[in-house]
């Protein structure tokens, strides 16, 4: 008995409740990333080995910890860049890269 009344007051408010959409969520486009400064830009050739990077035909050091994020601002590996592509890079003190953002239209057309 006290199970169908419990039922009966879940289905009532679940009935009567109002769902708004969830939000969709914005392109990434549409989101500016804020780069730390003197990020510089570039295209990032696909890494090869395990030691380098190659930007704008210049090799540089891997540094420990290299980040590479994606237009989505996600971690990604360096293996899952296939192509050249547009990027903001970061040095760390002793010129080796540790941070790569790859860009997003906008970003590319942003000085």
């Amino acid at each position: 008995m006290i199970n169908s009344i419990v039922g009966s007051a879940v289905n009532t408010a679940m009935e009567n409740a109002v769902y708004a959409p969830a939000p969709l969520p914005a392109p990434a486009d549409a989101v500016a990333r804020p780069f730390p400064e003197g990020a510089k830009k570039g295209a990032m050739a696909p890494p090869v080995g395990m030691m380098e990077v190659v930007i704008d035909d210049k090799p540089y050091l891997r540094a420990p910890g290299l980040q590479i994020r994606n237009q989505q601002n996600m971690i990604v590996m360096p293996g899952t860049i296939l192509e050249k592509v547009p990027v903001r890079y970061q040095l760390d003190p002793s010129g080796a890269v540790i941070r790569v953002w790859v860009l997003t239209r906008t970003e590319i057309a942003a000085p």
